[in-house]
């Protein structure tokens, strides 16, 4: 076998062993979000090497290169709209480089992309599917462990989030692996020893998973596995026709499905279900609350959103512009500043309009009709395990967003479905060659090439960023003096990545960090005060239709005595979101500060009636009343 091949190989091979332990990796306190940061440049440096690699394959090997699919194009649809509409969005860098807390982007797409085109085609051609699936299923098998160990001497109700920093991305994580091992139980012969004991261990990972899944107190999870339970019975009831024990026990589990729903949901009010943390986040879900829910405010503003862009959306990464522009007054108990739409069809109607959606549907769509193809060596049972999993998955979306360890496991199902679609093909001859010739010259500069690709994809993907991201928490950490914090500072700001913002707004907070109590400012934090200014300035100049910057710029300016100017800012800002209490608040605290009383009035007035039910607004209108001495005023706002 030709050396060039084989070291490929090797290659990506050690990018499939990797890929399952990311989850694992949290970089503690040397980045900043560093349960989202190492996992997400970890599998960047990965899919680049890897990908570089199969390019060496496909030069010398036909077999390793994809085949023409539905799925594989409209994969390739998605990723052409959304690079179009992140060219054409608001913010153009953040739709391709995303941030330090969601790392995504179209950068992200694109490899994943190539992750599910490696994966669809080497482990197809090595025929190390199952090999790759049960290894997966075996490192899960560690993290319910490590799971096991945060729920136990925890308190009641405590939300076990293992490794991925959050629960929610814990029990995605879950799901998929019950799934995953419940399919190894539909293919496997359970008459025979062997077969009986794999399929015991198979179950104990599953049973442990859905422990973990409960523990994370994730509902949309938790709903999305009842559904593709709910699913694959359905499909085995009425598909099998060979093993009709399946039936049977299909009909037997749906009907004890339905049974516990309903259960359930007579209970629901009982003081054990209210009494227990778990069980009384589910009892809470009612339609007749979803006007008033959060969610349901944040999807009426992103339908408002798409309805103004419908076709190509606002670019990814940029749902805060519909947030702050479409902006509820009631959701002033929530947090102030949203990047997600918490449904992820409504996230890619904002990302990519009307096109985004549509080629992500086809995913599932084409995913379903690989699956369900006559041609398709899978049994009924396992067709109708891997369809659940995709409903139970596309389910669940309704009320998350996504995170890289969902879309990991996402693509690697699409890349499996692929791969069952590719069986059915002959595979192409491949030209025997003899002796050396020019043509195997030419793979010395093909393998050259790819290692030259990987070294520059590595480096300009990824070094900026990196760097950009342990500047900057040291800047916010380190102890050995404010003149060296300062010198940070304008490294990472320097480093020009896509974490400048954040940095710019870190160095903001930090450079007015108790400004004014002593009456004096040292001349170090004068430095701070003058740079911070600068580079809001310089974020607010960049992103003039982002009220975020606006209002930070603006805000600060106020802090530091530059109050007229600092009006100016947080006026574009209610511009930009003239619906959302905490601006006023800022647009009165500033006149209030510059003892324009008249309009401090005005801007707590509208805060409050935006929404009377928020009692800060109502605390701050009822203080400028009572400091403008106007009894009867205040006396009738308190009794309202």
């Amino acid at each position: 076998m030709n050396i060039h091949k084989i070291l490929a190989n090797w290659v990506v091979f050690a990018g499939f062993i990797v890929i399952p332990c990311i989850p694992f990796i949290v970089m503690g306190k040397s980045t900043f979000f560093p349960y989202i940061v190492g996992k997400n440049f970890a599998f960047r440096v990965i899919v680049e090497v890897m990908f570089s690699a199969w390019l060496v394959l496909v030069y010398i090997d036909p077999a390793y290169r994809p085949k023409k699919s539905y799925l594989l194009g409209a994969f390739g649809t998605l990723l052409f709209v959304v690079t179009l509409s992140a060219i054409f969005g608001e913010n153009p860098t953040k739709s391709f480089w995303s941030n330090f807390e969601r790392m995504e982007g179209v950068v992200t797409y694109f490899h994943l992309f190539a992750y599910f085109v490696v994966a669809s085609t080497v482990l197809t051609v090595r025929n190390l599917w199952r090999s790759f699936l049960q290894f997966n299923l075996g490192v899960s098998l560690i993290m319910g462990i490590y799971a096991l160990s945060q729920i136990s001497g925890q308190a009641v109700g405590f939300r076990a989030s293992g490794t991925l920093g959050n629960s929610s991305y814990l029990g995605i994580y879950a799901f998929f692996n019950i799934f995953l091992a419940v399919f190894f139980i539909g293919g496997e012969n359970i008459n025979t020893y062997k077969g009986k004991i794999r399929a015991i261990t198979y179950a104990l990972i599953a049973i442990l998973q859905t422990y973990v899944l409960y523990h994370t107190g994730t509902r949309g999870a938790i709903l999305g596995l009842i559904v593709a339970v709910g699913i694959s019975a359905i499909l085995v009831a009425i598909f099998e026709k060979e093993k009709k024990a399946f039936r049977v026990w299909a009909i037997g589990g749906l009907i004890t499905l339905v049974a516990l729903v309903g259960i359930f949901v007579s209970v629901r009010n009982t003081s054990f279900v209210k009494e227990t943390p778990l069980l009384a986040r589910f009892s809470e879900i009612s339609i007749s609350t979803l006007p008033t829910n959060a969610r349901f405010m944040i999807w009426n503003m992103a339908y408002q959103g798409f309805r103004e862009h419908p076709l190509l959306g606002w670019g990814m990464e940029n749902f805060n512009y519909v947030f702050n522009k479409y902006y509820d007054p009631n959701m002033w108990g929530q947090e102030q500043w949203f990047d997600r739409a918490h449904n992820v069809f409504f996230d890619w109607l904002i990302a990519g309009g009307i096109f985004a959606l549509l080629a992500y549907l086809s995913l599932f769509g084409f995913a379903v009709y690989y699956i369900w193809r006559p041609t398709t060596l899978l049994s009924v049972l396992e067709k109708s395990i891997l369809t659940g999993l995709l409903g139970g998955y596309f389910f669940q979306n309704l009320f998350v967003f996504d995170n890289l360890t969902s879309l990991i496991y996402f693509g690697t199902i699409l890349a499996y479905v692929e791969s069952l679609r590719q069986r059915d093909q002959a595979p192409e001859k491949k030209l025997v060659k003899k002796g050396k010739s020019k043509e195997e010259d030419f793979t010395v500069i093909v393998s050259g090439g790819a290692i030259l690709l990987a070294c520059v994809l590595v480096y300009t993907v990824n070094y900026n960023g990196f760097m950009q991201n342990t500047t900057l928490i040291r800047a916010m950490s380190d102890r050995s003096g404010a003149e060296n914090n300062l010198a940070l500072f304008k490294q990472a700001i320097a480093y020009n990545s896509f974490g400048t913002a954040e940095a710019r707004e870190q160095l903001g907070q930090i450079s007015t960090d108790g400004f004014g109590h002593s009456g004096t400012v040292s001349d170090i934090q004068k430095q701070f005060i003058v740079l911070a200014a600068n580079e809001l300035g310089k974020q607010a100049a960049e992103l003039p239709r982002d009220a975020r910057y606006q209002i930070f710029e603006g805000s600060f300016l106020v802090r530091v005595g530059a109050i007229d100017q600092g009006i100016g800012y947080i006026n574009r800002a209610i511009e930009l979101s003239p619906k959302k209490q905490s601006m006023y608040f800022e647009l009165g605290n500033a006149y209030y500060r510059k003892k324009d009383l008249v309009k401090a009035e005005e801007a707590f007035k509208h805060a409050y009636e935006l929404a009377p039910a928020y009692a800060e607004a109502k605390k701050y209108y009822i203080e400028i009343l009572t400091t403008e001495g106007k009894t009867a005023e205040e006396k009738k706002v308190s009794e309202e």
